[in-house]
């Protein structure tokens, strides 16, 4: 019995999978005796030996079909029923085009005044980071000369959703809504002569940018470059400082007179430094990638540099936040940072290098022009 269950839902699949390929083969028998009665110059049977696969059909037998329907409303001289034919071609490939070499002259035409390209797409990406501090102004807690300060990159991520608006086949204007994590470590020695500090910092960043692109619209890989700019919220900060103190060896309470030295670290709790930024930043934004054709639709790469405008370190939150109370015992442990763990910010901007990897659909749109592009095939009726 149990077995009986098991081997019933397999059997209906393949049953309903034979049907199918019954069905597909039927509807192919019907396309080429379509075919036959159009070469024999049966116009008027075409739309009846097609009506009854007409909603059976796959993608590409639609086109054949409607392609072969086209062909005999314009020899029949009915526009109206040639005009909905191709559309209905259009819907069943949007990149339907036609060839010289191939389609009458009159199918050419009718094809000039109808268009299927995408008004709008979307898209959805996903990648990596890394950030690179931009220093305005150097500043330390206590102004040790021989201080050596540098920012070593780190990876971070980011993931985003956006739309494109069409304005032409290549150019298009999109916004995104993205999301990232942005890393970078601060390192600082010779504090106190031999001592060291280490900041790594993690800010979670919305950003919502906007960017006009200029690319590629025929073939499999479609390159495309862009610019624009961003508007950029900071949601999240929190930071962590390790010391090292290099000092000598004590022995029996007293710093031994050996010459040797010991490295004491000290871990910091993991700060939050919200209320020491600027929320608000601007960037400018150049980019570029390829896009890379998968049926109807698009995955693409894409490399981004965002180049920060605004200072993001608040000077007035440099110690602490500087709306606290200042008899607070928030007031207090804020200066931690600064006082115990000898960390005040630069001012600095932040510029980004991003890649990502996405997809992209287009909404494919078939519709008639308001203004024909018939001009072209005009010329070569002429010649």
């Amino acid at each position: 019995m149990a077995i009986r269950k098991r081997c019933l839902p397999l059997l209906m699949l393949m049953f309903c999978a034979s049907r199918l390929v019954a069905q597909n083969d039927d509807c192919e028998v019907t396309i080429n005796r379509a075919l036959e009665e159009f070469n024999s110059g049966h116009f008027y049977t075409i739309p009846s030996v097609l009506s009854p696969c007409l909603e059976q059909f796959t993608k590409e037998q639609s086109q054949r079909a409607y392609l072969l329907l086209t062909q005999a409303y314009l020899l029949l001289d009915d526009p109206i029923s040639a005009r909905q034919s191709y559309l209905s071609l259009l819907r069943a490939n949007p990149e339907f085009q036609t060839d010289t070499a191939l389609h009458a002259i009159d199918v050419i035409y009718l094809s000039k005044k109808f268009t299927a390209t995408p008004i709008f797409s979307w898209m959805v990406k996903m990648g990596s980071n890394i950030t690179m501090p931009r220093v305005i102004y150097d500043r330390d807690v206590f102004a040790e000369p021989g201080v050596k300060e540098d920012y070593n990159l780190k990876i971070g991520y980011q993931a985003g959703i956006g739309g494109d608006y069409n304005f032409t086949d290549r150019i298009q204007a999109r916004m995104e809504a993205v999301y990232s994590l942005v890393t970078y470590q601060h390192q600082t020695v010779n504090y106190f002569e031999q001592d060291s500090k280490q900041l790594i910092d993690r800010q979670n960043w919305l950003s919502i940018p906007l960017t006009v692109m200029y690319g590629d619209n025929k073939g499999k890989y479609r390159p495309y470059a862009y610019l624009g700019y961003s508007v950029e919220y900071l949601v999240r900060d929190k930071a962590n400082i390790t010391l090292s103190n290099n000092r000598p060896v004590l022995s029996s309470g007293e710093a031994g007179d050996d010459g040797r030295r010991e490295d004491a670290r000290e871990e910091s709790p993991t700060f939050d430094f919200l209320n020491r930024r600027n929320r608000f930043n601007q960037s400018i934004l150049v980019g570029g990638g390829t896009k890379i054709k998968i049926g109807l639709d698009f995955i693409f790469i894409d490399v981004r540099y965002s180049m920060g405008l605004k200072n993001i370190a608040s000077v007035s939150g440099s110690y602490t936040d500087a709306d606290a109370n200042p008899i607070s015992n928030g007031f207090v442990t804020d200066q931690e940072a600064a006082v115990r763990f000898a960390h005040v910010d630069d001012l600095f901007r932040l510029d980004n290098v991003m890649v990502s990897f996405g997809f992209l659909r287009p909404l494919y749109k078939p519709r008639e022009l308001k203004r024909a592009r018939t001009g072209s095939v005009m010329k070569q009726l002429k010649r």
